[in-house]
């Protein structure tokens, strides 16, 4: 770098003006997301609203306010034997259409087993009847053998088990990164206003799962935990950014600049970052089979979710909460500074005048003896010359 700076001088010296040979910083317009922070506020507040609101209306209609899949809600596991080795694509296209049209679930999971010709098809909890009619289907279908069909209820006991477990993981996970991002940036603010971003986008995905009725299980786990971890990557860029340009200033006025200039330098790494992932997740929800379109969908939601609410939330959240909780002490500072020229007058006036030699004021107490000295030689030099004056008299 310095190699090419001296050969970029040198050849500037010898006549080489133009700026095309040496290139100029693009000016970087700065956008102001923290301005319309309002709007964003109203947006996610309305996006996080509505998750409840179709819960409610699901859990009239339907039953359950969510699509909780045998997993959560428990259900019955069909193992068939078939003729063939089947695989999941073939599963998918053959066996599951034949299962939905008999048990009505549109929610049917079928497994394969690996290294056989057996696939455990779980569906919601059938009737004994229910059952006898799904056996026989699947025996005029495909040809299998009657007492190779084998049923067996899955117990809600590991549903409630696995709901308890998906709500103790993602409050562990965000208490973590509240600690994490304590201790590393000093601040409490930037530590909640990122919590405060990761609950926003756990809410919104869930909101989606309402709306969508997707299937919550296994996947559900994985899905929020995945979009915790990956939405804080960009947020702690940002925040990074803001302490770099604080520059350790604490002046209120010039905090908006501030998050604004820090959001639009980082906005292009936060943009490609998320657009990779998501082309990444999209493909597999495109070229993948039922249980990754799952899984895939709602992380896509979550990564679009956690690139908003990193470039249009956290950072607008950070200046609510340092100007409503540093606010008091900016005013305090500002009063202090106010009254200190008041608080000097008043104990100069108190004080006596402080002795003056020469027109110089007393000077500070580590100094006083140099300057006596110093004075002393000058009144010492002084009375010569005036003896000197009166012996020429």
């Amino acid at each position: 770098m310095v190699y090419w700076q001296k050969k970029g001088g040198a050849f500037y010296a010898v006549g080489f003006h133009d700026e095309k040979l040496y290139g100029r910083a693009k000016q970087r317009k700065i956008f102001n997301i923290v301005g319309k922070r309002k709007v964003f506020f109203i947006i996610s507040i309305v996006l996080i609203l509505s998750g409840p609101v179709a819960m409610l209306i699901h859990h009239n209609t339907d039953g359950t306010a969510l699509n909780y899949a045998l997993d959560f809600s428990g259900g019955t596991a069909t193992t068939v034997t078939f003729n063939e080795d089947m695989d999941i694509k073939q599963i998918d296209s053959e066996v599951t259409p034949v299962v939905e049209e008999v048990t009505g679930d549109k929610n049917v999971q079928p497994t394969k087993v690996v290294g056989t010709n057996q696939v455990v098809i779980k569906t919601r909890t059938l009737s004994q009847a229910e059952r006898e009619k799904l056996d026989q289907a699947l025996v005029d279908k495909f040809d299998v053998d009657e007492s190779l069909i084998a049923t067996e209820s899955i117990s809600s006991t590991v549903s409630s088990e696995m709901r308890r477990d998906a709500v103790v993981a993602v409050i562990v996970a965000t208490l973590c990164m509240l600690v994490y991002i304590w201790f590393r940036f000093k601040d409490i603010r930037f530590a909640g206003s990122a919590v405060l971003a990761l609950l926003h986008d756990v809410l919104v995905v869930l909101t989606f799962y309402a709306i969508s009725r997707i299937s919550v299980g296994n996947t559900f786990i994985a899905c929020m935990l995945t979009i915790v971890g990956y939405s804080i990557n960009a947020t702690i860029v940002i925040f990074d950014r803001i302490r770099e340009n604080l520059h350790g200033s604490k002046r209120v006025d010039e905090l908006e600049e501030v998050v604004n200039k820090s959001i639009t330098q980082t906005l292009t790494r936060s943009i490609y970052t998320s657009l990779t992932t998501f082309i990444m997740v999209a493909v597999l929800y495109i070229m993948g089979v039922s249980s990754i379109r799952e899984f895939a969908a709602p992380l896509m939601v979550g990564i679009i979710c956690g690139a908003y609410s990193s470039v249009c939330i956290t950072g607008a959240l950070w200046l609510v909460m340092k100007k409503k909780i540093g606010g008091g002490q900016a005013q305090t500072v500002k009063a202090t500074a106010g009254a200190a020229p008041v608080k000097q007058s008043a104990s100069s006036a108190k004080a006596p005048s402080a002795p003056v030699a020469n027109g110089q004021a007393q000077p500070k107490k580590k100094n006083r003896k140099r300057v006596q000295e110093r004075l002393a030689a000058q009144e010492a030099a002084k009375n010569a010359e005036n003896g000197s004056s009166e012996e020429d008299r």
